[in-house]
């Protein structure tokens, strides 16, 4: 698409071009996030509200959809057991 350059003010602050406010559908009030790898390269992303965005990141799920709810207090159950019993997974 483009390279874009913005400035940093002396507050650190940078607007960010409408080239790429527009590319990350970031609108007004919106929230960025920035993803520093460990090779110093920098990816700048639009937080969403919602999870949809994250459907398919971890691979396909056979079987019925996952209730969130359910898988947590699955977890917490399963660590609170362990810490009980002295297991340190």
């Amino acid at each position: 698409m483009g390279r874009f350059e913005a400035k940093t003010s002396m507050k650190g602050q940078a607007t960010i071009p409408i080239e790429v406010r527009k590319a990350l559908g970031l609108s007004p009030g919106g929230s960025v996030q920035f993803i520093v790898s460990d090779d110093g390269k920098v990816s700048v992303v639009a937080k969403k509200k919602g999870l949809s965005h994250l459907r398919g990141i971890f691979g396909k799920h056979e079987g019925p959809p996952l209730d969130i709810d359910e898988a947590i207090m699955e977890s917490i159950a399963e660590k609170t057991k362990l810490s009980r019993s002295g297991g340190d997974e």
